[in-house]
């Protein structure tokens, strides 16, 4: 009998576990049950091929310092989620501060190491982030109204919040002498406007390129809040200036200010 079910082939168990070990977003023991659990999903042959790929990594394997169990909390937000159920959680805030917010699940997303709730705040009537890890306890409460224009996309919130701190939306603009795929993968939304000379004479040029001799790009894009992204650009050191908004080109002036005062 012809059956069209797919079954994860070697090649597809090994990139599975490969990410889920570079993410280091499990404690070692959830992880271990992850990866046998998807190795068991493969006849004896490709397990028998993937293992000796993967056992080193496994065995020097560091997760983070957190060490919490997440896979049932996750499973158990996402159900509240697809339920529409609105909770309140108790929040250990990244100053040991303790907090109770009563809150309405939207989606759960994943970015660099830590798994985040996505969750409409009717008190500051907004959608902010909370870590999972970071959720110390949780119980169903009653019922939080939120209106259609209101309603959450996942997809679009995805392209835009890449740095994990809430913030409004602002339209972003820099200057980049550094890899442009780098930054363009960085910043899903983001775009080449334009192409410099190494004197900054404006080019003609708009496609996505690397730049020769000096050249640089004009990118813009839009995302949230201005704190996380302001971090990213300045990891780029001397290869950006920021263009726009005025006031992220204010706090960007400041905190290389403070910087410098570390080094005096």
């Amino acid at each position: 009998m012809h059956s069209d079910q797919h079954i994860l082939n070697a090649q597809e168990i090994l990139v599975l576990v490969k990410v889920l070990l570079a993410s280091r977003a499990l404690n070692q023991r959830e992880l271990i049950h992850t990866v046998d659990g998807l190795l068991n999903l493969a006849n004896s042959q490709i397990r028998s091929q993937v293992r000796p790929l993967i056992q080193n990594e496994i065995f020097n394997y560091t997760p983070l310092h957190h060490q919490q169990n997440l896979l049932d909390k996750i499973w158990t937000l996402s159900k509240y989620i697809t339920q529409k159920k609105a909770i309140e959680i108790r929040y250990h805030r990244q100053h040991s501060e303790t907090v109770i917010r009563n809150i309405l699940p939207q989606a759960v997303i994943f970015s660099e190491y830590y798994f985040y709730l996505v969750s409409y705040n009717p008190d500051y009537k907004d959608n902010l982030l909370y870590r999972i890890d970071r959720i110390e306890d949780y119980h169903v409460t009653g019922k939080i109204d939120l209106a259609y224009k209101d309603r959450f996309e996942e997809g679009k919130f995805r392209q835009k919040i890449q740095f994990m701190y809430p913030g409004k939306l602002i339209h972003l603009k820099f200057q980049f002498w550094g890899i442009v795929e780098a930054a363009l993968d960085r910043i899903p939304t983001a775009k080449v406007v334009a192409h410099c000379d190494a004197n900054g004479n404006l080019l003609s040029d708009h496609s996505s390129k690397q730049p020769q001799n000096g050249g640089s790009v004009i990118i813009e894009a839009d995302t949230f809040g201005e704190r996380g992204v302001m971090m990213w650009l300045l990891s780029q050191g001397q290869n950006v200036e920021v263009l726009a908004p005025k006031s992220l080109v204010t706090n960007i002036k400041k905190e290389a200010q403070s910087i410098l005062q570390r080094y005096e």
